[in-house]
């Protein structure tokens, strides 16, 4: 366990903040982690997790704890005919563990290849990306419950998985920390080509019976061309969310647009937060160090030294640009502190 007072977290952000953190403990371990618990009196309302730092913007100094997990094992715990159980460590970064399931030809989350951040941070926000979810393979979670300083287990069923949601970002906000990732992987995986450009580009590429380890490489020639690479150009990757329309608003849309791309799914319309962004006629724009970027205008980027407060205030201008527009209000997919 290692302490830190006044400590920068620009290297712990993606959009790269330049702000302090009033205490930053790094934990190597469990045992570090429930030593961390009996040791201090810690407050849980004023403590803060950070992985990759991937999926958050900084608005100011942080007057909390910080607890950064550093520990990053990985295990196969158990296997059939059919799958194998892969257990990771939170700390490990989700794109290592992604490498590892193609390498051993293990399908189920080849498609969410490059998505930045930590093994721990994936099921909070159930991650996705073409055509696949982090809610599909997982098996279990294992989490540390700040309130009565035990270890505990959630299978698949009582995550409570949604869109971009689970019971952690619900009925357990502040009462956990997550230490370990238990994923079903199939041994003989039936690679999903049909979403997005995925299935062209293999087109492209004369691949006309894929492993999952060609559409692993498609998907992260695509993110690459696509999206800007957060050790070069702050970003936490998509800023908002793709919203969910009923039937009557997209009709009104589809009139004025009849192009506008669509999913439906559980009911309901699924409309690219991008095109929105786009026919708001903010794709590339730029203010200052913040801008969207011009190749996925639902990346917003720091250009330099940009502070939080900015980038939250360029976001809140395309939220409104976007309502008033289209009459859909955009949410927030990144944790504003």
């Amino acid at each position: 366990m290692k302490l830190f007072e006044n400590f920068s977290l620009k290297d712990f952000n993606s959009f790269h903040v330049d702000v302090k953190a009033e205490k930053f403990v790094v934990i190597e371990s469990t045992e570090e982690l429930k030593e961390f618990f009996d040791e201090f009196d810690v407050n849980k309302n004023n403590l803060l997790l950070l992985g990759g730092g991937s999926n958050i913007l900084f608005t100011k100094d942080v007057d909390s704890t910080i607890l950064h997990l550093a520990f990053q094992n990985l295990s196969e715990v158990q296997e059939d005919n059919n799958f194998v159980l892969i257990e990771a460590d939170a700390g490990m970064n989700w794109d290592e563990l992604v490498k590892y399931s193609v390498e051993k030809n293990l399908g189920g989350i080849e498609n969410l290849a490059l998505i930045p951040g930590t093994v721990g941070a994936a099921p909070i926000q159930n991650i996705g990306a073409y055509g696949q979810e982090l809610k599909d393979t997982l098996f279990q979670v294992k989490y540390f419950d700040m309130s009565d300083k035990k270890f505990k287990v959630l299978d698949n069923a009582h995550c409570k998985f949604g869109y971009r949601d689970s019971i952690f970002k619900n009925d357990l906000q502040y009462k956990f920390i997550i230490t370990k990732v238990t994923l079903r992987l199939k041994k003989n995986p039936e690679p999903t080509v049909n979403y997005g450009n995925v299935e062209n580009e293999l087109k492209k590429s004369g691949i006309t019976d894929p492993t999952i380890a060609d559409v692993s490489c498609i998907i992260r020639k695509i993110r690459t061309e696509k999206l800007p690479d957060p050790a070069k150009i702050g970003n936490a990757g998509s800023f908002f969310k793709n919203p969910f329309v009923d039937d009557v608003t997209f009709q009104k849309i589809k009139n004025d647009f009849p192009d506008v791309p669509s999913f439906r799914q559980e009911g309901k319309v699924k409309i690219p937060a991008a095109w929105l962004i786009e026919k708001s006629g903010l794709k590339g724009f730029r203010k200052g160090d913040v801008g969207t970027y011009p190749n996925q205008p639902l990346v917003i980027v720091n250009y330099g030294n940009a502070t939080g407060k900015e980038i939250y205030n360029f976001a809140m201008s395309i939220k409104q640009t976007v309502l008033e527009k289209f009459n859909i209000e955009l949410e927030p997919e990144v944790n504003v502190i």
